[in-house]
């Protein structure tokens, strides 16, 4: 059983690797598309690139949603602390249990219906980069189930060693 839970604990600490790595990526992509098309404006008789419009659409959910699953892993995420506080002992442990079940239940649906919507917008297609719309889609899917795994990995941390090894983060201490 200890192999298993430290293969979760590894696991989640990739997907937060990777989701840095995509938010740093992404944000420098966002930024010098959007610099570059202003730039352009300015400088070309076309007035922009064309394809920087479409651009943003791509590259803004897979940056939100990184952020989202950072946020997951940090303890940043739909934070009930003052139901803890008034808690003590398995009382305390059973209710952070039962949150991130509701939590990761709630994401999985979210990741189904996304992939289910995904299937129908792929049909359509942006005008210039011919890339299917449901690029976004499938990235809300990935993002939902990459926070499920980390809110698993946080609880079974929680079961495995205690509350005072959750994870718990202050206002703008959010780690990147």
């Amino acid at each position: 059983m200890e192999n298993v839970l430290k293969a979760v604990d590894t696991t989640a600490g990739a997907i937060v690797a990777l989701s840095r790595f995509i938010i740093i990526a992404s944000g420098i992509a966002l930024t010098v598309v959007t610099t570059a098309n202003v730039l352009a404006r300015y400088t070309l008789q076309s007035g922009g690139f064309s394809f920087v419009q479409e651009l943003p659409l791509l590259i803004f959910p897979l940056f939100i949603l990184a952020g989202i699953v950072i946020a997951a892993q940090a303890g940043g995420h739909m934070a009930v602390e003052w139901l803890y506080d008034q808690l003590e002992g398995r009382s305390r442990i059973a209710a952070f249990v039962i949150a991130n079940a509701i939590s990761v239940a709630a994401f999985l649906v979210l990741g189904y219906q996304a992939v289910v919507v995904a299937e129908i917008a792929g049909v359509e297609h942006s005008p210039v980069l011919q890339l299917p719309n449901s690029i976004g889609y499938y990235a809300l899917a990935i993002g939902a189930l990459l926070v499920s795994i980390v809110t698993v990995s946080a609880t079974l941390r929680v079961l495995r060693l205690g509350w005072g090894h959750r994870t718990v983060i202050g206002s703008g201490e959010m780690p990147l």
